[in-house]
């Protein structure tokens, strides 16, 4: 990544981070902050200047509470956002839930299609919002978080995981919608980060398969992936670096994404980082 030295690659960009008050988005808005952005932080938890040892008044950060479920309280929280900065450059989704864990003909249907209301209709909420106001200053930025289950199948985690293949579908067509409008759109793969998500699956024991339980050893290995690798990712999408890369699955861990910049033309020539279906090629 070019100009990693830069100590403000977002100066006075309007960045809304929704869920703000967890692991990832905590870790995002805080490079953020240092990376001289204007934060609207949105979460369920007491989001305030405080979040990012700042001053109370700090007209820089502009601390918001809805419903990303709700679609009248997203449009209206994009209102609040744009009549205290006059604008919005990124936007940033790091809410999620992992939703039921356990064979799907045992988990409740309405908390399974909660799931879906969070992961899938938040993200679609925020571009409906978004984009209109992006649209009219001519350029944009919208990131969304995947995670596991968007690439390969998810045993026990029926929810979760088709939650995230479709935001990551749903990222792909609406880049392809605002390619001309240059405003780009990408998804991350943050890899296994420490959060409350573990600690759901810790609880659900033998419901979550041999999978999970293994993943979980890895994890109390481990320690997990830092959420400043997935938080450094964000900037990289967020700022000029990224140039016109849209429609992409980029993984924090496992793709260069520090060395992108100029592979950028030779990768949107291409599929990589897309969700595309495997010929079948029977003998």
């Amino acid at each position: 990544m070019s100009g990693a030295s830069d100590s403000h690659k977002l100066e006075n960009k309007v960045c809304l981070i929704v869920g703000a008050s967890g692991v990832l988005g905590t870790a995002v808005a805080r490079l953020f902050n240092q990376q001289g952005g204007l934060l609207a932080l949105a979460g369920h938890a007491r989001i305030a200047n405080g979040l990012l040892g700042s001053p109370p008044g700090n007209d820089r950060i502009l601390p918001l509470q809805f419903n990303i479920c709700d679609w009248n309280e997203v449009r209206h929280a994009i209102e609040q956002i744009q009549s205290h900065f006059g604008a919005l450059d990124v936007v940033v989704n790091c809410a999620g839930i992992q939703g039921p864990v356990g064979a799907t003909q045992t988990v409740e249907p309405d908390t399974w299609k909660h799931t879906i209301d969070v992961n899938l209709f938040g993200c679609f909420h925020l571009a409906r919002a978004a984009v209109p106001v992006m649209l009219g200053q001519g350029s944009g930025k919208i990131i969304y978080f995947s995670g596991g289950g968007a690439t390969s199948s998810r045993p026990f985690f029926s929810a979760y995981g088709a939650s995230k293949a479709a935001v990551v579908r749903f990222t792909e067509t609406l880049a392809d919608e605002l390619r001309s409008a240059n405003i780009q759109v990408n998804a991350i793969a943050p890899g296994p980060v420490l959060s409350r998500m573990w600690d759901e699956m810790r609880t659900a024991g033998a419901e979550g398969g041999p999978r999970a339980i293994e993943e979980l050893r890895q994890m109390d290995l481990t320690g997990g992936v830092p959420p400043e690798r997935a938080a450094g990712l964000a900037l990289f999408l967020a700022s000029n670096h990224s140039g016109n890369l849209t429609g992409r699955l980029i993984s924090a861990v496992h793709d260069k994404w520090e060395e992108m910049e100029p592979l950028i033309p030779k990768i949107m020539s291409t599929q990589a980082g897309t969700l595309r279906r495997v010929p079948l090629n029977p003998d």
